[in-house]
């Protein structure tokens, strides 16, 4: 159900990435309904921070899924995903060969 609209999210706004030989994706925006319920949909973590050297700017929300979560997560999504699906691939390819 959330699948297709969690894809665009995550083409549109997200960060699929490898990071300290782990999977990590994150979500930056301003918009906490959109976090909040990709939170509630996947699991992860959520934090907020605001950019020091604008005072007046809003404040960004942060959904992160990192390690085994990721994994699982880009699994589900990668047949709907566009613009990130080669990094994507990327990340569960560096699973491929580990012990889950």
């Amino acid at each position: 159900m959330l699948k297709g609209w969690t894809a665009g999210i995550i083409d549109g706004e997200g960060c699929v990435r490898i990071e300290d030989n782990r999977g990590v994706i994150k979500v930056y925006n301003t918009d906490y309904r959109i976090v909040e319920t990709l939170k509630k949909e996947w699991g992860g973590s959520l934090y907020e921070s605001t950019r020091s050297d604008r005072p007046r700017s809003k404040r960004i929300w942060t959904w992160a899924l990192t390690g085994k979560a990721a994994l699982k997560f880009l699994i589900i999504i990668e047949p709907f995903l566009i613009s990130r699906g080669e990094r994507a691939r990327e990340v569960i390819s560096l699973y491929s060969n580990r012990v889950l």
